[in-house]
């Protein structure tokens, strides 16, 4: 072979491997693993939810992400999973607004008992009014807000009798979130707190360590602990989001096209799980009914009751969480229900 040839069969073996080993991308690319953890249990919208971003970020990595999603408790409680989100063991969470209090205090403020009165409230105060300073304040903490999602609103579940008035509470042993705002509210409540890890609730409920429970009709249904109780009553004394975060140090170390898959539109998928939670809940009442649970409604009378109870331990928290951020969401209430006429 001459040196003419061989320089040309030099060339075109370059040739071929540049158009193999760089023009392939999915020989040389690198795959980046998100390992999600969430409480929620399977059949659940969250779970459904979860289910279908898994799908759309794989199919928009091209190969490039892989995003396996444990629900079910399967790597361990809220605040342990959440841990292990802090300190990077895994890369996203999804869960209650009520546990990242534990390391984000200034959350609780999203869960003061009868801050809102309705959804409609609920959604224009997340999606527009403290998205961004929450953002802000949970990057600090070392997490990246992707969007709210929904627990829902938090009703009573007892044995034996129902809660309609305070007074009904008193003396009760009722399981708390582990989460100041929880335990104080009970506190005020007149019942007697008992701070439990979710997977202990089930076994709390049938030993008589507790009497009762708050969730909402969803999580109350899809853990079972509904079959451990006589009443459910629809007091709707607190709504609760949900949020779906990323360890801020694992999704800044992307590159800037997969930052961009992984964090996708938080209103549309904030709208996602919404809507999921909230359609299924008559279904869940139905349930709730035909396994024999009595589910009763508590009157506007009853509620303020509860209410009033609940406001005298909303300044104690306005220090906790920010006076700026308590009074910029108070504000925007006010002139939300007076452009609504609902004050």
């Amino acid at each position: 072979m001459n040196s003419s040839n061989k320089r040309f069969f030099t060339i075109v073996f370059i040739f071929l491997f540049t158009l193999i080993f760089y023009g392939n991308k999915s020989v040389l690319q690198e795959v980046y693993e998100i390992r999600f953890a969430t409480i929620a249990p399977d059949g659940t919208p969250w779970s459904d939810q979860l289910k279908e971003m898994k799908k759309r970020v794989e199919k928009e990595g091209n190969g490039r992400i892989k995003f396996v999603v444990y629900t079910s408790g399967q790597l361990g409680g809220e605040i342990e999973t959440l841990r292990s989100l802090q300190r990077g063991r895994i890369q996203a969470w999804g869960g209650s607004v009520g546990a990242v209090t534990a390391i984000v205090p200034e959350l609780q403020l999203l869960e003061l008992p009868y801050l809102f009165l309705n959804e409609k409230e609920t959604d224009y105060i997340l999606d527009n009014v403290v998205f961004k300073p929450y953002s802000d304040i949970l990057a600090m903490k070392g997490f990246i807000l992707h969007s709210w999602n929904e627990n829902g609103w938090r009703h009573f579940a007892t044995k034996k009798k129902p809660i309609f008035n305070p007074s009904d509470l008193k003396g009760l042993k009722i399981r708390s979130q582990e989460s100041q705002i929880h335990i104080e509210m009970w506190k005020a409540f007149g019942a007697l707190p008992v701070p439990i890890s979710i997977p202990e609730v089930m076994s709390a409920l049938q030993t008589g360590l507790v009497d009762g429970f708050d969730n909402s009709t969803l999580f109350t249904s899809a853990t079972g602990w509904y079959q451990s109780v006589d009443h459910f009553v629809l007091s709707a004394h607190m709504y609760q989001p949900g949020l779906i975060i990323y360890n801020k140090k694992f999704l800044d170390s992307l590159p800037q096209d997969i930052q961009k898959i992984l964090l996708g539109d938080h209103k549309f998928e904030a709208e996602l799980g919404r809507k999921g939670v909230r359609e299924i809940e008559p279904e869940i009442i139905k349930i709730l009914e035909k396994d024999g649970v009595k589910v009763h409604k508590m009157s506007a009378a009853q509620r303020e009751e509860f209410a009033k109870l609940a406001r005298t331990i909303h300044p104690k928290f306005r220090n906790i969480v920010g006076a700026e951020l308590f009074d910029k969401v108070q504000n925007a209430l006010r002139d939300f229900r007076n452009k609504s006429g609902n004050k």
